[in-house]
């Protein structure tokens, strides 16, 4: 017998992989904490930011009101390696 498709919203694949890049996070702050001070530490720990803000040219301006905007995502091994976690859950759980 074969199974029906399941069909999931984007909406939940987007949670499902931002909680898992949450969890990866959550995991990068246990590594501080228990593995000691050396390379390993080092590589679980380095990131890369991407986004836009912070700068002077990122102001909206409505003559009444000024803010600024802006958007940065942090990526690290551990926030990948619980996007893949998430993913494989994601996909296993049908």
């Amino acid at each position: 017998m074969i199974k029906p498709q399941v069909k999931r919203s984007i909406f939940f694949i987007f949670l499902v992989l931002f909680f898992g890049a949450v969890c990866g996070s959550i995991i990068s702050q246990f590594v501080v904490n228990v593995i000691p001070d050396g390379v390993v530490k080092e590589f679980f720990l380095s990131s890369q930011s991407f986004g836009w803000g912070a700068n002077e040219n990122n102001w909206v301006d409505f003559f009444v009101i000024r803010f600024k905007t802006g958007f940065y995502v942090d990526v690290s091994i551990s926030s990948i390696l619980g996007l893949l976690v998430s993913w494989y859950f994601l996909r296993y759980f049908k």
